[in-house]
């Protein structure tokens, strides 16, 4: 398998969420609210109703999330077409992504500096998603 420069990008574009998501992850099961030194609404997203789904904290959904690209990132060639399943996960990514910042901006009036970070980079794998494993782009 040949590693082109967008595919490594994509791979620490993704384990860049993987650890923020990870960590927000962590803090919650901890009770901890992390330090919001940018935007100076952490606490209000964190702890909102939407803070978590059945219980689990969004950062879960999101670490997995992450995790899933990074998989398929690693496992996918010319010949199996695991980029169907990368565009699929992007594009929920994007879907979820856009909801979250309504949340965010339109009912909590608040927004956490960590689910900011998560978002921007959903949207820039997203930008960056476009045929990176088509032998055209290598």
């Amino acid at each position: 398998m040949r590693l082109t420069k967008t595919k490594i990008t994509l791979f620490f574009l993704a384990l860049a969420g993987f650890f923020d998501s990870g960590y927000l992850a962590a803090l919650d099961y901890r009770h901890i609210l992390p330090p919001c030194t940018i935007t100076k609404g952490c606490d209000i997203v964190l702890t909102s109703r939407f803070a978590r789904i059945f219980g689990i904290p969004m950062g879960v959904y999101g670490a997995l999330f992450f995790l899933a690209l990074i998989l398929i990132l690693l496992v996918e060639n010319e010949l199996n077409g695991f980029y169907k399943y990368f565009r699929l996960f992007i594009f929920t990514g994007i879907v979820v992504s856009f909801v979250l910042l309504y949340i965010q901006g339109f009912v909590l009036h608040a927004f956490c500096q960590y689910c900011v970070l998560v978002e921007a980079l959903v949207f820039i794998i997203f930008a960056l998603h476009h045929h990176p494993f088509n032998s055209s782009s290598r």
